[in-house]
C-alpha cells in the first residue's frame, strides 16, 4: 500500500479513487489478459488507436479502511453488458455514448467518472476489500476495452499523467455534468423498458474486438 506522512509523523494510507482490479481482464491481441499480468510493452486494444504498447504499470493495494465518500461503485451484471459483478474506483473513468451528451456537448461518445453512475442500470456502492490495483500508462491517455460494453480510461506518461484523465477527441465530463447525463440515461432506461428488443442493441457493439475468449 502506498502511504504518505501526517504532520504528526504517523504513516497513513494514501486513498486510491481510479485504478483497475488486478484481475479485471482487458481485450489483448493475446486474449482477454488480467490487468495484473500485463507489463510495459504488452499490447492492449484501445478503443480509437487501435493496438498500443503498455508504457508503465504500478501497482498499490486497496485499504478496506477509507471513508464511505472514497468506496468503490458496484456495476452488477448486465450493467454495461458485463457478464460479471465489475467494481470500479470512484474516480475511475468510463465511456458513455449517448444522444444526450451528443445533444449537450456534441459529442455522442464522452467519459465520466464511475461514481456518477450510481443509480443508473443497478449501479451501487460497497465497501472497499483489500485487492491489488493496477494502474496502466501509455504513452498518451487511451480507453481500454475491459468488456464489450465496458470502456475504461488509462492515463498517459510524462506531462499527459494529470490528474483529470484528458484523452485527444474524448469529452471528459465532471462530475456535476456527468451526474446530469446519467440522470437522462435513467429516464431514458425507464421510456427503453417498453421498446422491442431489436432496438436494444449494445452501444459499443461496432466497435468491439471480436471475441477473444
Amino acid at each position: 500500500m502506498q502511504s504518505s506522512v501526517s504532520p504528526l509523523g504517523a504513516a497513513v494510507p494514501s486513498i486510491l479513487v481510479d485504478g483497475l482490479p488486478a484481475s479485471h481482464a482487458l481485450a489483448t491481441p493475446d486474449g482477454w489478459v488480467e490487468a495484473g499480468d500485463l507489463e510495459p510493452g504488452d499490447p492492449v486494444f484501445t478503443f480509437e488507436q487501435g493496438e498500443m504498447p503498455v508504457a508503465a504499470v504500478f501497482r498499490s493495494a486497496q485499504a478496506r479502511n477509507v471513508p464511505p465518500a472514497f468506496w468503490p461503485v458496484l456495476l452488477p451484471t448486465g450493467a454495461m453488458d458485463n457478464d460479471h459483478p465489475v467494481e470500479l474506483l470512484p474516480a475511475q473513468m468510463v465511456m458513455l455514448e449517448s444522444e444526450w451528451a451528443e445533444d449537450a456537448y456534441g459529442e455522442a461518445f464522452v467519459m465520466v467518472p464511475a461514481l456518477a453512475l450510481l443509480g443508473w442500470n443497478g449501479i451501487t456502492r460497497r465497501p472497499p476489500r483489500e485487492v491489488e490495483i493496477v494502474h496502466l500508462q501509455f504513452d498518451t491517455p487511451q480507453v481500454v476495452f475491459a468488456g464489450r460494453c465496458l470502456l475504461l480510461g488509462c492515463g498517459g506518461t510524462g506531462a499527459m499523467a494529470a490528474n483529470l484523465f484528458r484523452a485527444q477527441g474524448l469529452m471528459t465530463l465532471g462530475l456535476k455534468e456527468a451526474r446530469q447525463l446519467v440522470a437522462g440515461l435513467i429516464a431514458e432506461g425507464e421510456r427503453a423498458r417498453f421498446l422491442p428488443p431489436d432496438q436494444a442493441a449494445p452501444p459499443y457493439a461496432a466497435f468491439a474486438p471480436a471475441p477473444l475468449l
